[in-house]
């Protein structure tokens, strides 16, 4: 097998990738989406009262930058040339890794459906984005 060298990834394309992933997440995880039946789901009161999201947000972006770099060096590695196979590399990692890998919390750890349908929607969504938008950059 020959891997191309990652320092071929296109970093602006990564960034803006990246960016359009966070920016679905905040959609996704809003009220008129998914957070209502997310935080019911959990049991979070969503009045304000909670924690500080902060940190878990500035961890969340770095996280969505990783595996942005992540798609981008699968659709790098598999000869990537354009929309199409940035999307495609996406849902191999969003659809083929994350959501098979969440089926794990609601089938060990009793955890709701309605949690790993609206986590794995959002990875899937969220990977495909990814892709598109760095193969559309790159």
């Amino acid at each position: 097998m020959h891997l191309t060298p990652v320092d071929d990834l296109n970093v602006l394309g990564i960034l803006v990738a990246a960016l359009a992933h966070f920016a679905l997440g905040a959609a996704w995880y809003s009220p008129p989406l998914f957070l209502k039946p997310w935080a019911a789901a959990l049991g979070i009161q969503m009045d304000g009262s909670g924690p500080n999201i902060a940190v878990p947000l500035a961890v969340n972006a770095v996280e969505i930058v990783v595996t942005t770099a992540v798609v981008a060096t699968v659709y790098l590695w598999g000869g990537g040339d354009g929309p199409l196979d940035g999307i495609v590399a996406g849902l191999l990692i969003g659809a083929g890794i994350v959501a098979m890998e969440n089926l794990n919390r609601p089938m060990y750890e009793r955890s709701p459906w309605v949690i790993y349908w609206i986590n794995s929607g959002f990875a899937v969504s969220g990977f495909a984005l990814s892709g598109l938008v760095y193969a559309l950059i790159a």
